[in-house]
């Protein structure tokens, strides 16, 4: 069996808020492995871009992921990765043209910043956000630390393609904002486009992927080494691994992006947000304004 729904990014914008709750509906079967960039695999082993997991890339393994899935209405996945890369949209629509497509929108520089604190915290990225997005860096991975916190956010291409591959009948695109402010709405409104039953109800104030930091310099040592965490994921049950890290990051004041690199980031996105406005018929004045 394979997905007949694919959660395609962007990163950072509320996409595992939507797992969850899409997880936790009785008519839906998620992949037990949240993001298999399957269909992704090959382009970033190509960039051998510098997270530790990868994904799967074995069709068989990818589809025995799906293999208890049997009986659920909608069956999905959600790999962020689906969405930057030029090529993903084509290769699903060539082996499932009837898929569903969910996209989720943040303001692009908010978005980048938040995906830098992560990578940060995770130890995949030291220099300076303001280098990073300045290109001021000599850091070899550069390109790729600009990739994934400003590039990631040009999102108009990226949106058109799936519109123009799916149509807009079977691309459903939210906004991060709209997440915030109504998530019931938009949960109500996911569960009537992927035609499931809309009256389950859902702890909607659990939150998901907040911001967090490691209790103390110790657990910030081994979240900052991808071999030891590699490690625990291999070693743990998926429950037990999950409940270890809740465990060791706490709650934090979330760092603020400096004012100038926030403006010129802004200057960045400005035409982008401008197209996309058009593109998806949203008022994006709130995002990203020169």
């Amino acid at each position: 069996m394979l997905p007949n729904f694919f959660i395609v990014g962007a990163p950072k914008a509320g996409t595992t808020s939507l797992f969850h709750y899409l997880d936790e509906h009785p008519e839906v079967f998620m992949s037990p492995v949240k993001e298999p960039n399957y269909f992704s695999y090959n382009e970033i082993v190509a960039q051998a871009l510098y997270y530790v997991e990868k994904g799967v890339g074995d069709q068989g393994a990818y589809e025995n992921l799906f293999q208890d899935a049997s009986g659920a209405k909608a069956v999905g996945e959600a790999s962020v990765s689906y969405l930057f890369y030029n090529n993903v949209g084509a290769k699903i629509h060539s082996l499932l043209p009837e898929a569903k497509i969910i996209i989720v929108l943040r303001d692009p520089t908010a978005r980048a910043f938040s995906h830098y604190l992560m990578d940060r915290r995770l130890g995949y990225v030291n220099v300076p956000f303001d280098d990073i997005v300045r290109q001021n860096s000599n850091h070899p991975l550069q390109n790729l630390y600009y990739q994934q916190s400003v590039l990631l956010g040009m999102y108009y291409e990226q949106v058109k393609r799936y519109l123009e591959l799916f149509g807009e009948k079977r691309v459903k695109i939210f906004l991060n904002d709209d997440l915030k402010t109504d998530t019931p709405g938009v949960v109500r409104s996911l569960f009537e486009f992927l035609e499931v039953d809309t009256s389950v109800n859902h702890d909607f104030s659990r939150k998901h992927n907040v911001y967090g930091k490691p209790r103390n310099f110790l657990v910030q040592y081994f979240y900052t080494k991808k071999i030891l965490r590699g490690l625990m994921k291999k070693i743990l049950p998926v429950q037990l691994a999950s409940n270890m890290k809740k465990s060791l990051v706490v709650p934090g004041e979330k760092p603020v992006m400096n004012t100038e690199t926030k403006a010129f980031l802004q200057k960045i996105y400005h035409e982008d947000v401008k197209k996309l406005s058009g593109l998806i018929n949203r008022d994006l004045a709130h995002w990203s304004v020169a």
